[in-house]
């Protein structure tokens, strides 16, 4: 279970960082990574969002049944 949060906390990160940049590329059309359009990064946020919410609902699925 450990590694599951270590997994969920490290998506996260990636997911705030992605929203900040895809945000200050929106703002100030700054290009990171040759990304031209800011899109991508709210694109590439909600799939690491979505790793989070899996590991969160696998973890607490399995802290229901007592494992």
């Amino acid at each position: 279970m450990k590694v599951l949060n270590y997994l969920s906390w490290a998506a996260a990160v990636i997911a705030a960082a992605l929203i900040v940049l895809g945000t200050i590329a929106y703002i100030s059309g700054f290009h990171a990574f040759g990304v031209v359009k800011a899109i991508n990064f709210f694109h590439t946020a909600n799939s690491f969002l979505l790793v989070v919410i899996c590991c969160m609902l696998y973890r607490r699925a399995m802290q229901s049944e007592g494992k």
